[in-house]
């Protein structure tokens, strides 16, 4: 029955081939290395610690996932937009490894490198058979959810072996040194932010901006911050009734002007070598309705709630989601989409494992100390506004007693939230507390590396 399956794949590659058959050719950009200052372990290291999670007899471990492979090799570069990754392929060994890539990618001096350090460049397209012609009686270590049908099919049965991409959960949490780096690269974030806004109230003064503008000179405040290498998603720009849809994105020929009046959600992030940022604020142009007050405000209370939880190591993410929708539930309101994602490091501003989110497949894995992960509860009204405020934050330590080790988060964007929208007679003191040290510590974090005047 294996073989048949085989030569059903083997006829789906080839249908797949004639009905797609001017498939765009593997982008070329130039593969380089990330900073180690910033990376803080060498890629020598990082594979050694793949290498000692593999299964005693698992001879090769394959890894297709971009962000995985750019993550082990302390390499990036542009071939997928927004995301610092590069096509390739990579499988490795108990004592050497083996990266599929375009050569003409890898600068030669970098290529001597890798190669001093036990991985050899193949080209890409040789990885098919690579994998065809592993050794008698030698196993490979695949991901079936990270492998396309292209390189399973290459596999003899007998050789393989299941079990999840190595690399996901190491890379998903952050050492001290990375998350320091983070907090930087949230600082420079802030800065652009706030100049940003300041551009925006001063061009509301006199006219109007569209929504692309805007977002073009976010980009613009953010490449002027060092280290910047680009935008991490295509900024989400949502003017009144644009703002509730949730992945709208601006486009030049159609987007809507922004005025002096209603709801603009901004929903942006930027990567820098030092980090991947991702923040959404809500802010009102003009005098918010009661109604727009309460929705924001109830928002924020799940923002604050599941900023605030303790909870007890193993707790998954799935088992925090409601946290941060009780105060909508309670007026009959919710959201569609999940609460928080993982975040990557100078890699895909959507990292897994972990997710706050009421479906199992995004929430059932459990929170440990260093992950990075978005808190972003909304609301949307169709056709008149939407809502989000979305902080990133950082699993910690709280403490450890006879009843087990228990978790908290710190909060790491630096960005105020707009206390024009909010209803103080909804909030509790302990989230007023929260409000106040959380706005004196943007402060604290900006107004020494703000010019006086923006302060």
């Amino acid at each position: 029955s294996l073989d048949k399956h085989h030569i059903q794949l083997d006829h789906n590659i080839d249908l797949i081939k004639q009905i797609y058959p001017d498939r765009p050719p593997v982008p070329g950009h130039q593969v380089f290395e990330h900073d180690i200052r910033f990376a803080v372990q060498n890629r020598v290291q990082k594979i050694e610690a793949v290498r000692e999670a593999m299964p005693p007899k698992v001879d090769y471990h394959l890894i297709s996932t971009l962000d995985d492979i750019a993550w082990l090799l302390n390499l990036r570069s542009s071939d997928v937009p927004f995301n610092p990754v590069f096509i390739a392929y990579i499988v490795i060994g108990r004592n050497l490894s083996y990266l599929f890539i375009d050569p003409r990618k890898v600068p030669d001096a970098l290529a001597r490198k890798l190669a001093s350090e036990g991985i050899s460049i193949y080209p890409y397209d040789e990885v098919k058979t690579f994998l065809s012609k592993l050794p008698a009686g030698e196993t490979i270590l695949i991901d079936k959810h990270k492998t396309s049908i292209g390189l399973y099919s290459c596999i003899p049965s007998e050789k393989i072996a299941y079990g999840n991409t190595i690399p996901i959960r190491l890379k998903a949490i952050k050492s001290d040194q990375e998350v320091s780096h983070i907090r930087q690269a949230m600082r420079k974030d802030g800065v652009a932010l706030t100049r940003l806004y300041r551009w925006l109230e001063d061009r509301l003064k006199t006219g109007s901006v569209t929504e692309a503008e805007v977002a073009n000179q976010l980009a613009e405040f953010r490449s002027q911050q060092e280290d910047y290498f680009g935008e991490s998603f295509g900024a989400i720009v949502g003017y009144k009734g644009n703002g509730a849809i949730v992945h709208y994105n601006p486009h030049p020929d159609s987007c809507a002007s922004i005025w002096n009046e209603g709801i603009l959600l901004l929903d942006s992030g930027g990567q820098y070598a030092d980090g991947t940022t991702d923040i959404t604020r809500t802010t009102a142009l003009g005098e918010p309705t009661s109604v727009q007050k309460r929705d924001f405000t109830l928002v924020l209370k799940g923002c604050i709630a599941l900023t605030n939880i303790q909870f007890p190591e193993g707790t998954k993410g799935i088992q925090l989601d409601t946290l941060a929708r009780q105060y909508l539930w309670q007026h009959g309101l919710n959201y569609g989409h999940g609460t928080g994602h993982g975040v990557g490091y100078f890699l895909n501003v959507h990292e897994g494992p972990q997710g706050l989110a009421s479906s199992i497949s995004r929430g059932k894995t459990a929170l440990e100390p260093g992950m990075v992960t978005s808190n972003e509860p909304g609301f949307y009204k169709a056709g008149e506004y939407g809502i989000r405020t979305e902080n990133l934050i950082l699993t910690e330590v709280a403490e450890e007693n006879e009843f087990g080790r228990f978790l908290k988060f710190s909060t790491l964007t630096h960005f105020p939230i707009d206390a024009t929208l909010i209803d103080k007679d909804l909030l509790t003191d302990v989230e007023r507390q929260w409000l106040n040290n959380y706005h004196q510590e943007v402060f604290d974090q900006l107004s020494p590396v703000l010019m006086p005047e923006e302060v």
